[in-house]
């Protein structure tokens, strides 16, 4: 069966980081699109006025306007944070969220807190600085992309208000939808750390189902076919 899904990128990337994956997904037969969060592509936004609802807003629009429906919305690092949010909106439009290492919060929790509190590894990794962003983001999101692939993600990354991982991030009512959910577990992961995502973060949903895939962070970059071949595979998983 066809699938329609919906991508959300994460932190400093945009809709385009998403293109090897629908080039696979759209092969294989299904309606595959991809959103920019504000801020970026086609979704130019003031940086300092980005928050989490924005990103939300941004999303739910996306979808509502293109009327779409049974969505497998897919969504990578950041967007964590932001599909449960969509998901609340328009619960009647949603058919599973797949969560590609992603940030997954209890309720009233935010990133920043489980930073600091040593949930994950290195959380320096989320400074401000500019100037230390690209190298940071070479080394922990694209640790194992040859250089020429680094470059290309390089040249098109843009900067982020990161102040959004510092807000609370509401999930009661998400929790009580009951929604399908799936994670994508990624081995070589050091933005994420692996071994702490599953389970510290996938525990924290109901019963999804865990496929992985031996890859760092940019996964879509570095293992397309891989990552789309694990989406579907998680989409046609039963829902009830």
């Amino acid at each position: 069966m066809a699938e329609t899904f919906v991508l959300v990128h994460g932190g400093s990337l945009g809709a385009w980081s998403w293109a090897a994956v629908i080039a696979q997904l759209q092969k294989m037969g299904h309606q595959a699109m991809a959103v920019d969060l504000p801020g970026r592509g086609e979704t130019p936004y003031d940086l300092d006025r980005i928050t989490l609802a924005v990103h939300v807003d941004a999303v739910a629009r996306y979808i509502e306007e293109r009327d779409l429906r049974d969505v497998v919305m897919v969504g990578h690092s950041m967007a964590g944070i932001i599909m449960p949010g969509v998901a609340v909106r328009m619960p009647h439009r949603i058919k599973r969220l797949i969560f590609v290492s992603a940030l997954i919060m209890r309720d009233g929790e935010s990133p920043m807190e489980v930073f600091r509190g040593g949930g994950l590894r290195a959380g320096e990794r989320f400074k401000m600085a500019r100037e230390s962003m690209a190298d940071r983001f070479r080394k922990q999101q694209l640790n194992d992309a040859p250089r020429d692939l680094q470059d290309f993600v390089m040249a098109a990354i843009v900067p982020d208000q990161m102040a959004v991982l510092s807000e609370p991030v509401p999930m009661k009512e998400f929790e009580t939808l009951d929604l399908p959910t799936s994670v994508i577990v990624l081995e070589d992961d050091i933005a994420i750390d692996p071994l702490r995502f599953h389970p510290l973060f996938t525990d924290r949903l109901r019963s999804p189902t865990i496929r992985s895939i031996k890859s760092g962070h940019g996964v879509m970059f570095t293992k397309p076919v891989e990552c789309a071949r694990a989406i579907v595979e998680l989409a046609e998983q039963p829902t009830g």
